[in-house]
């Protein structure tokens, strides 16, 4: 045999050939379908996840508006692919985050002034900012019909361009009941790249304030004009706006919509400007409002376009009952002149004193606007001696919510002789605060809307003793609690009226010695008739507080503005809890822990318990210590509902209720 002649190695060489072969055509079919359509579910899965971050930021930016303090967050701009061995990835896809601009960024509320007769000054028809929008650009490889996702009029929208199209992630807050939400978003942000990055929206005016204002002509309904990406048909159909009665939704425009709003009002109004990225500056004062006008002294603030204090404004005053004509504002926006006594009478009730903000120049500018206020009793004309003001304002709890919703604060008797405290009118500069109720089935001092204790101990509470769901009514006016007589005192609209309780009488203050007034606690209506979502923490909250009083045949009166101040250090709220009920023949036994958490000692420990009838039985126990494990039995018809309050030392509260 001749090896030339054979031709059986051919056969191997063909067979690794084609072998090689389908395997490179493997290789390409799997780089040219799979690599993608995995690399597609890798970006599909970052959208879902992406789209989280997004609604974070948008929660975060309108969080920082309510609030006042940054919220961080972390937005995964892009995404990696999975490593392979003998296929290639694409270059990791990196996303744009950045603040865009509208053709037209004014948002506007039109028709609105101000209740408040300070404010109505500035805001007495129109009030109009500028905001910018927030986008973000996938940059997929892959994944190419992911949408670009918008922060735009308070929601979060994804905007298909190829269906010219949005879908909305969030709900709006622009009109919510009779509240309209504006936030302007400002600043400078542009990023883009594959992995995380940290965005921290900055309050440049905020928190937001709530002014209460009305339409300017009743005959025109209010108008709300945003800049927005989103069409009127979308806010329709995926928003709370449809359908409502009174509120029109409509395209007003290349990217803008108008609100109509024709339920008469009076709205709450609440404006305030974020910053994104590189952040603006604070927005400079605008306009003066009068916080306090006591004997000798009157405070004003000063306030920006977002109705929030400014700090280092310079205030000027040409009257010459004012000892200092200059005055900055300090931190809190506020400035107090001293009124000086120059032997002149006042007459026709008092005399007016002009304050004026001034700008950088020097000069008083045209678009501050000015305030004036009246000087009630410069000169006295019976000896002298006043009531006046004297220290800070502090806040508490006294119905076990954990909302520091009541205040309190001291005046003095600087009068010759006795002055008897008859009447206490409370009304908070924010309109939208229109309620009051202690919310405690018991009454005397953090039980009852009213206690007034006077230093050698005398006292007195008014209550109104409400039910249900019913509050106390303030209304535009505020409201009178009288300690001399029952008054029938308004309750929330539509709930009728109940009489008020005096328990102790008029309030009799000697020379020179002091009384203690509190308050509490404040709410605000809303359209559920939720009890949980109108606590309103007074802190920082400005409330007008007219003290009326008797001296011997005379009467007089003595109005301040006093600030929710702050909650004193050690006085932490005390804690309870349920831990067995147990019925048996005609009572309930009612098992509890309770402690102080931290402050002092408790007090007491009182069990309420409600029928189906809607009748109530107590039953109050002392208790001493910083803990207390005990029981309490309590008759009558089996209970729906039962309540425990814990109170300590210090006449902080807490709750727990069965069921919960």
């Amino acid at each position: 045999m001749r090896f030339r002649d054979d031709t059986r190695g051919v056969t191997v060489q063909v067979g690794a050939v084609l072998l090689f072969a389908t395997i490179i055509i493997a290789l390409a079919v799997y780089q040219a379908t799979v690599v993608p359509a995995q690399n597609a579910d890798v970006e599909y899965k970052h959208s879902q996840q992406v789209q989280d971050d997004l609604v974070q930021l948008r929660n975060s930016v309108l969080g920082t508006a309510s609030a006042g303090d940054a919220r961080p967050v972390s937005v995964t701009l892009g995404t990696t692919y999975p490593s392979r061995v003998f296929s290639i990835n694409p270059p990791s896809p990196a996303g744009r985050l950045a603040t865009e601009t509208y053709a037209d960024g004014t948002i506007r509320v039109s028709n609105v002034a101000a209740t408040n007769a300070e404010t109505r000054d500035y805001l007495n028809g129109t009030w109009t900012a500028t905001t910018k929008y927030i986008s973000y650009t996938p940059g997929y490889n892959e994944f190419q019909t992911a949408p670009t996702t918008r922060y735009t009029a308070t929601l979060l929208a994804d905007y298909y361009a190829d269906e010219g199209s949005s879908v909305l992630q969030t709900d709006q807050v622009l009109v919510r009941g009779d509240t309209i939400t504006l936030v302007s978003v400002a600043g400078s942000l542009d990023t883009a790249q594959a992995g995380a990055v940290a965005v921290s929206p900055a309050a440049v005016s905020a928190p937001h304030k709530r002014v209460q204002v009305e339409p300017k002509d009743a005959a025109q309904p209010v108008t709300v004009s945003v800049p927005t990406t989103v069409s009127a048909a979308t806010l329709r159909s995926q928003t709370g706006l449809g359908g409502r009665d009174g509120v029109s939704v409509v395209d007003a425009g290349p990217n803008r919509v108008n609100i109509t709003l024709e339920t008469g009002g009076p709205y709450t109004l609440q404006t305030a400007r974020v910053g994104v990225g590189e952040t603006p500056p604070s927005p400079g004062p605008r306009y003066l409002t009068l916080v306090g006008n006591d004997s000798d002294q009157v405070t004003v603030a000063a306030r920006d376009a977002f109705n929030n204090p400014v700090a280092g404004a310079s205030v000027v005053s040409r009257s010459e009952r004012v000892t200092k004509a200059v005055q900055t504002t300090g931190e809190d926006g506020r400035a107090t002149f001293a009124l000086r006594d120059d032997g002149r009478p006042v007459t026709g009730g008092g005399e007016r004193v002009s304050f004026e903000l001034v700008n950088a120049s020097g000069t008083t500018a045209e678009r501050f606007v000015n305030v004036t206020v009246d000087r009630e009793t410069i000169v006295s004309g019976d000896g002298g001696g006043d009531l006046v003001r004297v220290g800070g304002s502090t806040v508490f709890d006294m119905n076990g919510d954990r909302v520091t919703g009541g205040f309190n604060f001291t005046v003095r008797n600087e009068f010759s002789d006795a002055v008897t405290i008859t009447d206490v009118s409370v009304l908070p500069e924010d309109g939208s605060i229109d309620l009051l109720s202690d919310d405690v089935r018991s009454e005397g001092r953090r039980a009852s809307e009213l206690y007034v204790e006077a230093e050698d101990g005398n006292q007195t509470f008014v209550d109104v003793p409400t039910r249900g769901e019913q509050y106390a009514y303030l209304g535009p006016r505020g409201m009178t609690l009288s300690t001399e007589r029952t008054r029938t005192e308004r309750t929330k609209p539509g709930q009728g009226r109940r009489s008020s309780t005096v328990v102790g009488g008029p309030v009799d203050v000697s020379p020179g010695e002091e009384a203690t007034v509190e308050i509490g606690e404040f709410y605000r209506s809303n359209n559920n008739n939720d009890r949980s979502l109108d606590a309103v923490d007074i802190t920082d909250e400005d409330v007008r507080v007219l003290v009326s009083y008797r001296r011997g045949s005379t009467s007089g009166s003595r109005e301040f503005a006093v600030t929710g101040g702050y909650k004193p250090s050690g006085e932490n709220f005390p804690e309870v809890t349920i831990t067995d009920i147990s019925r048996r023949g005609p009572g309930t036994t009612v098992e509890y822990t309770a402690n102080a958490n931290g402050d002092g000692d408790l007090s007491t420990v009182t069990v309420t318990t409600e029928s189906i009838l809607g009748t109530t039985n107590s039953e109050t126990v002392s208790v001493s210590g910083e803990t207390d494990t005990g029981t309490v039995r309590i008759f009558g018809l089996r209970p729906l509902v039962i309540t425990v309050t814990v109170t300590d030392t210090d006449g902080n509260t807490a709750q727990d209720v069965y069921p919960r």
